[in-house]
């Protein structure tokens, strides 16, 4: 609220309050009769006479009282009109406040550097105090003041590097892009994923409930950020010609790479790629550079990995998914007490899907 706010209301309340206040105690301060002088209440003096109560004294309560009804019932509208203005523009800084915090959080701190000045520390000690280095793993975000792009918080390999906790061995795991994880995911998935973060993976627990460095409202933030990205309110990319697929493998293709790839590889590969790639990630350890397979988080569909799953099996999998083990829905199927997806797929488009996945 502006100082120019907070005056008029300090003007229409408190000095009329003022003004009352000071009139009773001169009143009070008068000729004290016999009564008050012995300290009797006043419910039990005798009472005014008729005549005095019916006097100019009583015209001169009801005028007051008439006075000041019309004060009160004149400054309620005058109060209540601009208050929905009010709470919307105090809502609107709070929406501001938790994005720009929330794109704080998930950015890394800056470095600290030796000999800061104060005034330097005192730019850089919001950012200090609240980065959680989300970016290191999922890609960074935008400059605070710009727009975003399609390049923030896109993915990309998790930092520092994962140890296979079975082989022992070094891995690029892939993080996915959160700037379209709302085409996948509802809220609570998201929020959960955070919180508790994933067991097996590099994605380790943020809340505090359950031992990470962020509070309630963090989360809430970093979830408020999230939602601006534009690809958290768009659309998964269009399909050619693939409404009602009939090359199902061809379509089933164009499917997986665009809703599918994100988690399961480009190939249907999860965590089973034995390639070196050109990506030099650090050992953990060591902290040396090496190369390694790149891993994915999803299950690995292909080399026939999917073909234990029975058709049926294999085709609710894909309509309803496995909520908390993180495989989103893919289908609109009847209510179960889930969201249903914001871009599900048809039963034909699953089907096409299935198909192709079974000839990885």
């Amino acid at each position: 609220m502006d100082t120019g706010k907070v005056i008029l209301i300090a003007v229409i309340v408190f000095v009329p309050a003022a003004l009352l206040w000071g009139l009773f105690l001169s009143r009070s301060r008068g000729t004290r009769n016999p009564a008050s002088i012995l300290g009797i209440p006043r419910a039990m003096r005798p009472a005014a006479p008729d005549d005095v109560l019916e006097d100019r004294r009583l015209t001169r309560i009801q005028a007051g009282g008439v006075l000041f009804t019309v004060v009160l019932a004149a400054f309620i509208p005058l109060y209540w009109f601009p208050e929905k203005t009010r709470q919307d523009a105090f809502q609107e800084r709070f929406d501001e406040g938790a994005i720009e915090a929330g794109q704080l959080i998930f950015a890394a701190p800056p470095p600290l550097e030796e000999n800061l000045s104060p005034q330097q520390f005192k730019a850089d000690e919001r950012a200090l105090a609240l980065g959680q280095a989300c970016a290191n793993c999922h890609g960074a975000p935008q400059p605070i003041g710009e727009e975003a792009d399609e390049n923030t918080a896109a993915g990309g390999i998790a930092n520092p590097a994962f140890k296979d906790p079975v082989t022992g061995n070094i891995v690029n795991y892939k993080a996915p892009p959160l700037n379209n994880v709302f085409q996948r995911w509802d809220e609570e998935v998201v929020r959960f994923t955070i919180e508790r973060g994933r067991p097996g993976t590099p994605m380790p627990a943020w809340a505090v409930a359950f031992g990470g460095s962020m509070t309630p409202q963090m989360v809430d933030n970093v979830i408020a950020w999230l939602k601006t990205l534009p690809g958290n309110n768009e659309p998964p990319p269009e399909l050619t010609d693939c409404d009602k697929p009939i090359d199902n493998y061809r379509c089933g293709r164009e499917i997986f790479q665009a809703r599918c790839a994100v988690c399961h590889g480009p190939e249907g590969q999860g965590k089973e790629d034995p390639k070196l790639t050109d990506t030099a990630v650090r050992d953990p350890e060591t902290f040396e550079y090496i190369q390694g397979p790149t891993w994915y988080q999803g299950m690995a569909l292909w080399k026939g990995d999917v073909q234990h799953l029975p058709e049926n099996l294999h085709y609710y999998t894909i309509m309803n998914g496995r909520r908390f083990a993180f495989m989103p829905p893919f289908g609109e199927a009847p209510s179960s007490g889930i969201p249903i997806p914001l871009y599900p797929l048809t039963d034909d488009q699953i089907k096409a899907v299935m198909t192709y996945e079974r000839t990885l």
